[in-house]
C-alpha cells in the first residue's frame, strides 16, 4: 500500500485510505430500511418511503415520495507505522419517487454517489539531482490528495406485472471527476518546491433492472416472503485526463497546462456488472429477516492506462438483517412509537493487495421514527466495522458511520384523497 496511516494527518475530511485504488471505494444503494439491518434492501419493500436499492419497488409506489440522505463516517487508521483519524460528512442520495397508477406503475429521478474518492498520504524519499558540480542526493517528501469519485443521475420505472411479480428498469448517466493534487518539497534550498494536479473526468451510460416477487400464506396465514434481485450491466466509461500546475504569474496563483486532454486522447475505462438478489421473511407484519448477497466483477475493471489492474478482485457481500415494527401495532409511549432494526455484513473486498483480501465486517443497529401526522420517516442507522489488516505492509481501518435518512410523503403537502 503506497504511503502509510500518518498520511491521513495531511487532510481532515478523508475517506478511506484505500479509494487511493481504482475508482474509489464502492458505495452501495443501501435503502432507508436496509441501511439499519446491513442490507441494500433489494428485497424490503415499503410503500410509504423511497427506494434505490431495486427498481422493481417503484411498482408499488401509493404515495408521492422525496428521499435525502446524508452520511458521517469517521475512520481510525493504522499500520506499523502509526494511526490517525479522519471523518467524512457529505451527502450520499437524493430521490423523487411518485405513481402514476397507484400500486402498478411508479417512476423514479435520482443521484446519488456510485465511488467516493478521498484520501492524502505523505511519503519521505530521495532522489539524485545535480548540483553546482556534482551529483547530490536530495530528501523530499511528497505530499498527494485525492478527491472525487463517480456518481449516477438515474430516471426509470417500475411495474407490477401480476399481483405478486414487479420487474423495473433505469438507465442512468454515470459521470465525475477524479482529481489527485501532488506536491514535492525538497530539503535542499537549490530546488524550489513543486506542485501538480491530475484531473480525470469520466462520464457513460448504464443500464440497471430488477425484479421482485411476493408470496403470503407460507407456513402460517400472515406471513410474507419477497424475493427481490437486480442487475446493472458493465459501463464503458469515457475518460479524459489533463495535468496542470499551479503557478505564481503576475503575483496571482494560476493553473497551468502542462499536458491537456488532446494529448492523452479519448480513454476507455471499464465499470463492472454487478447484481444482487435478496430474500425477506415476515412472520407477521411487524417483524422480518432478510438475507443478501451482492457481487461486483472489479476483476473485469480497465483503468486508464487500458490494463487490468492486478489488485482489482471480484467482489462478493453478505448481509444478514432483522426489523421489529413497534409504531404499527398502535400502542402508544415513545418505545412503541418507533421501528428497530439490526443487522452484520461480511464484504472480501474489491481490492487484493499483497496477495491479501482488503475485508471489511460490519455490525449495524438502526431506528425508524415515523410520523403519525405528516406521513414522513426519519431512518437513522449506525455502522461498527474494521476494514483492512496491518499485516503484509498494509492498513486496518476502523469505521463509524452515522446514517440519516430523512422521507416526505405526499401526506405532507396534500389532503388525503381517494385515487
Amino acid at each position: 500500500m503506497a504511503g502509510n496511516a500518518q498520511a491521513q494527518q495531511s487532510q481532515a475530511n478523508n475517506a478511506s485510505t484505500y479509494s487511493y485504488l481504482g475508482l474509489g471505494t464502492p458505495q452501495d444503494f443501501l435503502s432507508p430500511q436496509g441501511a439499519g439491518m446491513s442490507l441494500i434492501g433489494v428485497a424490503v419493500p415499503d410503500r410509504s418511503k423511497g427506494n434505490l436499492s431495486n427498481p422493481a419497488m417503484w411498482g408499488t409506489s401509493y404515495f408521492t415520495t422525496i428521499m435525502g440522505a446524508i452520511d458521517l463516517e469517521t475512520y481510525n487508521a493504522s499500520n506499523d507505522a502509526g494511526s490517525a483519524s479522519s471523518t467524512n460528512f457529505g451527502f450520499s442520495k437524493f430521490q423523487v419517487q411518485l405513481p402514476v397508477f397507484r400500486e402498478r406503475l411508479g417512476v423514479s429521478a435520482s443521484l446519488f454517489q456510485e465511488t467516493n474518492v478521498r484520501y492524502s498520504l505523505l511519503t519521505a524519499n530521495e532522489i539524485t539531482l545535480p548540483t553546482a558540480d556534482s551529483l547530490s542526493t536530495v530528501n523530499y517528501q511528497s505530499a498527494v490528495a485525492g478527491t472525487g469519485g463517480i456518481n449516477r443521475l438515474e430516471v426509470g420505472f417500475g411495474l407490477r406485472l401480476t399481483s405478486n411479480l414487479y420487474v423495473g428498469y433505469a438507465p442512468s448517466l454515470m459521470f465525475g471527476v477524479r482529481e489527485e493534487d501532488s506536491q514535492l518539497v525538497f530539503s535542499n534550498t537549490l530546488f524550489g518546491p513543486a506542485r501538480y494536479v491530475e484531473r480525470t473526468r469520466y462520464r457513460g451510460f448504464a443500464h440497471r433492472f430488477g425484479l421482485m416477487a411476493i408470496s403470503s400464506g407460507l407456513f402460517r396465514d400472515n406471513d410474507q416472503i419477497t424475493i427481490g434481485a437486480t442487475a446493472s450491466l458493465p459501463v464503458e466509461l469515457n475518460a479524459n485526463r489533463k495535468i496542470t500546475s499551479r503557478v505564481i504569474l503576475n503575483q496571482a496563483l494560476n493553473d497551468l497546462e502542462l499536458v491537456p486532454e488532446d494529448n492523452f486522447g479519448d480513454r476507455k475505462v471499464t465499470y463492472p456488472f454487478e447484481t444482487t438478489v435478496g430474500i425477506s421473511y415476515f412472520p407477521s407484519r411487524y417483524t422480518l429477516v432478510g438475507a443478501e448477497f451482492h457481487y461486483q466483477q472489479w476483476s473485469e475493471h480497465n483503468s486508464f492506462s487500458g490494463n487490468t489492474d492486478r489488485f482489482m478482485a471480484d467482489r462478493m457481500r453478505v448481509g444478514l438483517g432483522f426489523e421489529y415494527d413497534a409504531y404499527s401495532r398502535g400502542n402508544t409511549g415513545l418505545f412503541n412509537s418507533l421501528i428497530y432494526r439490526l443487522g452484520a455484513s461480511y464484504d472480501d473486498g474489491h481490492l487484493n493487495i499483497n496477495n491479501t483480501d482488503i475485508e471489511t465486517i460490519m455490525f449495524t443497529t438502526g431506528l425508524g421514527i415515523p410520523s403519525r401526522a405528516v406521513g414522513s420517516t426519519i431512518d437513522v442507522s449506525f455502522d461498527y466495522g474494521v476494514r483492512g489488516t496491518r499485516s503484509n505492509d498494509l492498513v486496518r481501518e476502523r469505521i463509524f458511520a452515522l446514517r440519516l435518512s430523512l422521507n416526505l410523503s405526499e401526506m405532507m403537502f396534500l389532503q388525503r384523497r381517494v385515487n
